[in-house]
């Protein structure tokens, strides 16, 4: 793996063998058996209270790949204004990046732009494999190689959300235009999203829960404008909490 999180995915591997037994053994190992009877192992699917796999619904600071964040439908929810920001068909992660023009240097302009493009980044990890990332993030930008590596690393670890399993709620605290093609954010985010192993999929054990970690964050976002149109720069998390809601947006 080019990349890996800080924590790495659990995984649980059933092997079976034929073991050989000769002499006396055999007597020893059925002793052992029906000592072992009274208290079988317990395999927990889905648990984060006793381990935290860290941070499964957001990126950290932009030198660290996003394990998460990151939705293809109803996932990401503005709730700063009366707005409920929903994504297109679950078939295409690209939808609201796609939708919403007319953006303008003025505040409401960067607020427009600035939900469809949370939108459309939470739509990203629904489908991993399918995010056109340029439709998000400025060219060169930090924010355009972080969330490919994130996005990568999620294909090829077979990591999803699901758009009816939790969301990420978020609201603008402050905002500023820092200059004719830079805009600067500070967002609160309330994450449920519920990240899932979508490796036995096509099985009849299904998608497998992974991560129920709730988030609570504190973001900085910084948007740049090319050809008056707003578009991802960096994201930067301030503060998050697994435990304090520091914040409610």
């Amino acid at each position: 793996m080019s990349h890996p999180p800080r924590h790495e995915p659990l995984r649980v591997t059933a092997r079976t063998s034929t073991p050989r037994f000769r002499g006396t053994a055999v007597a020893v190992l059925l002793a052992s058996l029906v000592a072992g009877c009274g208290s079988p192992a317990q395999l927990t699917f889905g648990d984060v209270s006793a381990q935290n796999h860290g941070d499964f619904g957001a990126a950290a600071l932009s030198d660290e790949p996003a394990l998460g964040d990151v939705a293809d439908d109803p996932a990401a929810e503005s709730v700063a204004g009366e707005a409920t920001i929903v994504d297109g068909s679950p078939d295409s992660p690209n939808a609201a990046a796609a939708s919403g023009g007319g953006d303008s240097s003025t505040h409401a302009g960067v607020e427009k732009a600035f939900e469809r493009l949370v939108t459309g980044w939470t739509a990203c990890f629904h489908r991993p494999n399918r995010c056109d990332v340029s439709r998000l993030t400025a060219a060169k930008s930090p924010e355009r190689q972080r969330l490919t590596e994130s996005l990568a690393f999620y294909a090829a670890e077979n990591m999803r959300t699901k758009p009816d399993e939790g969301r990420l709620q978020w609201a603008i605290e402050s905002l500023t235009i820092t200059s004719d093609d830079r805009a600067r954010i500070m967002a609160c985010e309330y994450d449920t999203r519920v990240f899932f192993d979508s490796s036995m999929a096509e099985t009849e054990i299904g998608d497998i829960i992974f991560d129920t970690t709730i988030w609570t964050r504190r973001v900085e976002w910084t948007l740049a404008k090319t050809d008056d149109s707003w578009s991802l720069w960096q994201r930067r998390i301030e503060r998050r909490s697994p435990v304090a809601r520091f914040c409610t947006p």
